[in-house]
């Protein structure tokens, strides 16, 4: 169920663990029209290694400012799409957090997050493009944004091939858009090329690929939060599901029986 704000200082911790750099943020306000006033951001490049990360920075961040952890009056955290590693480490540590404390938790989509400074910049359609694994991409478009600074979303998030992607992108025939996301870089000879051949779109400066921290504290303003975890965004199977055949042959193990094993386990 939706739990209201209590008239409290609410003190937030945003966390995003989508791609490569482990987001952490720390904000507070004392009254429910207010927007989050940040107290500390930290970004650490910790690819499939949050889980060493997380909470230690946490536990950092609440003693730097005199707080504790259950101080935190609700975590936002953003549920991709993005690393299946990531999303995992970080989703269990939330979960232990919300569990010792009591507090709420609400899901943030990452693909509206890395949108939303292309949109307010570009005022054109926009298409978050994200790294999800070699020649692989995570994909959303939107809307030019309109006066009351709302994104619209006009396909859902899609887990694609970077062809796939760009058939996807020139289905709509938009006369100008923008691309941003680190599935262009990731991927630069392929998205590069496409531009190249396709000037009605262009790529925004790097620097959008990366969430802006006034972004993620928007999306955390606007999460629905509840006692129960939200469910991550899993929009393909994690590299270990798709290798499975190999890891259980090192292991001696039939590739059957570990699929079996893994049944009641891999989520869907």
């Amino acid at each position: 169920m939706s739990i209201p704000l209590e008239e409290k200082n609410d003190l937030l911790l945003a966390i995003n663990g989508t791609e490569e750099t482990l987001q952490i943020i720390l904000a507070r306000r004392e009254n429910e029209d207010e927007p989050y006033s940040l107290l500390e951001t930290k970004s650490l490049v910790v690819p499939g290694r949050s889980v060493n990360f997380m909470i230690p920075s946490i536990h950092d961040s609440l003693k730097l400012f005199g707080y504790k952890a259950t101080d935190i009056s609700r975590i936002a955290i953003a549920a991709g799409p993005g690393s299946f590693t990531g999303l995992r480490l970080t989703f269990a540590g939330v979960a232990g957090i919300s569990a010792g404390n009591g507090c709420p938790v609400g899901a943030m989509e990452y693909l509206p997050i890395i949108a939303k400074g292309a949109a307010l910049v570009s005022k054109l359609p926009v298409w978050a493009v994200t790294h999800s694994r070699r020649m692989q991409v995570y994909l959303q478009g939107f809307e030019a944004i309109s006066e009351n600074i709302k994104l619209t979303a006009i396909t859902p998030p899609l887990p694609l091939t970077v062809q796939k992607a760009a058939e996807v992108i020139l289905s709509y025939k938009q006369e100008k858009a923008v691309l941003t996301g680190t599935g262009l870089t990731k991927n630069k000879v392929f998205f590069d090329a496409f531009l190249a051949g396709n000037s009605q779109y262009s790529a925004m400066p790097e620097r959008f690929n990366f969430p802006d921290v006034r972004d993620i504290l928007e999306a955390a303003e606007q999460a629905d939060y509840s006692e129960e975890m939200p469910v991550p965004m899993y929009l393909r199977g994690s590299d270990a599901e798709e290798n499975l055949e190999a890891i259980a042959s090192k292991f001696g193990i039939p590739l059957e029986k570990a699929r079996e094993r893994l049944k009641n386990v891999t989520p869907r």
